[in-house]
């Protein structure tokens, strides 16, 4: 694929895919690119909502029903399941890690191996997460281990 950058004065930044068919290729780079624009609509303490570009999230737990969103700076809730929430930004790097726990995958920055299959990530903030020994080789396909 040939890629090309243009620096020119203009209102709006715009992408122009040209191929002789919307192969796998083109289709990756166009979810890539639409993905780069989806925002979660999370809310705070106070009822404040704000928007969450998917990369912000660090990981999600749920607890007693209730789906919390956790940044380097804040948690939040969400309305979304951790089933939906996997399944809409699992290309972006979000991963079901457990039962109640999906963890972005670009916010590990270290994991161990422990007992019974089970592995403890270690994220950018500092926090460990267990990914438990039914998602362990799951991880370890998608970070090419």
């Amino acid at each position: 694929m040939k890629i090309t950058v243009e620096h020119i004065d203009i209102p709006e930044n715009e992408v122009i895919l040209r191929c002789p068919a919307l192969g796998e290729e083109m289709l990756g780079v166009l979810s890539l690119l639409r993905s780069g624009l989806q925002r979660l609509c999370v809310w705070d303490d106070s009822r404040r909502t704000t928007l969450l570009a998917p990369n912000e999230v660090v990981y999600c737990e749920t607890m007693e029903d209730q789906v919390f969103v956790y940044t380097g700076q804040a948690m939040y809730q969400i309305a979304l399941g951790l089933g939906e929430l996997e399944s809409r930004y699992g290309s972006l790097g979000l991963f079901r890690a457990g039962k109640s726990v999906v963890v972005n995958l670009h916010h590990i920055r270290s994991l161990v191996s422990q007992g019974a299959g089970r592995i403890q990530a270690t994220l950018a903030t500092g926090e460990k997460l267990m990914v438990s020994r039914r998602y362990a080789p799951l991880l370890r396909e998608r970070l090419g281990l």
